[in-house]
């Protein structure tokens, strides 16, 4: 997801039908460790952006990260896997593999579609990846990495045969964080089935159920990049799923008061990006504000009692190319199409607890 998101008119989430009321909110367990759980952070990453900054939380937070997987979304998969490999290096984690995934969605390209897109069904207001040139390789980029390329070269190998495989050796025990389309997590389903009950759990970030959406007239950017992904993925009987989806991280605004905490901490690599990439933004206006998207998925991962309402919903993609394009719905389990399943679809979270978690971690000593 990226930061500024365009809001659509309140009338097309009053024109979705299909979407059912929320069931009621479900409890919050208690808050268990993160030190040691096992996750493989899949991303369309850039430069301390949302996705980066969720990476950072898992890192602080004692999460056992097995690897790093790139998708073409916000950034090309290229660009994310040299922007990755450097935000490792940074904190010095190198050892923890990146690997490049799928540069296209499913169906492939719509970069040279938009246009008429705009025409057919309304503006796209964002266009991520496709707003630019395709780079040749994740060592020749157009904005190079934050302090130069990093050193480590990305894993060779497939990412969606990475994935597959940790599974295969961790059944049960793996989090799949889905912060970008999922063209990977899809493309892993459809090849190796078998791995769905093996899965610990999904986490995404992505949809919009009962606000509208910031990309074209319905749909979130992640989903709307990649609909038949997001539809496949969805529809896997994974063991558990949570959704954080744009009804709650439309609610948490990043601004100057957040960022002064991080920028007047103790020098360390995490704090001193903070200072130089935000820095300057922060100082032509500041009193702009930013969404922190795919952060909050992290944080609810470290915390879980930071959920104060969310509802088990039957949820489902429209993938039918036309206007609904990409839309997310969620129904009440009684009233669902045979074959949906069901996920937990975060509404609100504790927004003060949420930033004092946020600062904390982001500003404690670089976990090694």
């Amino acid at each position: 997801m990226r930061f500024n998101r365009i809001f659509l008119g309140i009338s097309a989430a009053l024109s979705a039908t299909a979407i059912a009321a929320a069931a009621p909110a479900t409890s919050a367990p208690a808050a268990p460790s993160a030190a040691g759980q096992k996750v493989i952070f899949d991303t369309d990453f850039g430069q301390l952006n949302d996705d980066s900054q969720a990476l950072y939380l898992l890192l602080q937070g004692g999460a056992d990260i097995l690897g790093v997987t790139t998708v073409s979304g916000n950034t090309w998969a290229a660009e994310g896997t040299a922007y990755a490999l450097k935000q490792l290096e940074l904190v010095h984690r190198q050892h923890i593999p990146v690997y490049q995934g799928a540069s296209d969605p499913l169906l492939g390209s719509r970069q040279d579609k938009l246009a008429t897109e705009g025409e057919m069904f309304g503006k796209v207001t964002y266009k991520g990846a496709w707003s630019r040139q395709r780079p040749t390789d994740y060592r020749h980029l157009a904005t190079p990495p934050y302090r130069g390329y990093a050193h480590t070269a990305k894993a060779n190998g497939s990412a969606v045969d990475f994935i597959v495989n940790q599974v295969k050796r961790n059944p049960h025990q793996v989090t799949l964080f889905v912060l970008g389309p999922a063209t990977n997590i899809a493309l892993a389903v459809k090849q190796h089935p078998e791995i769905v009950p093996l899965v610990k759990q999904v986490i995404y970030m992505g949809g919009a159920y009962d606000v509208p959406g910031n990309q074209g007239p319905s749909a979130e950017f992640n989903v709307w990049f990649d609909p038949e992904a997001s539809r496949i993925a969805l529809n896997a009987a994974f063991p558990q799923q949570t959704i954080v989806p744009l009804d709650v991280t439309d609610t948490v605004l990043y601004g100057k008061a957040q960022y002064d905490r991080i920028a007047s901490a103790p020098a360390t690599p995490i704090t001193q990006e903070f200072r130089d990439l935000q820095g300057p933004g922060f100082a032509k206006d500041p009193n702009k504000t930013e969404y922190v998207y795919d952060a909050l998925t992290s944080g609810i991962f470290l915390d879980p009692t930071l959920v104060t309402s969310a509802s088990t919903r039957k949820v489902q993609v429209d993938t039918v190319y036309g206007y609904d394009y990409g839309r997310t719905l969620g129904y009440q389990p009684s009233l669902a199409p045979t074959g949906t399943q069901s996920a937990r679809v975060v509404q609100r979270i504790d927004v003060d607890r949420f930033f004092e978690l946020y600062v904390r971690e982001m500003t404690s000593p670089v976990r090694h």
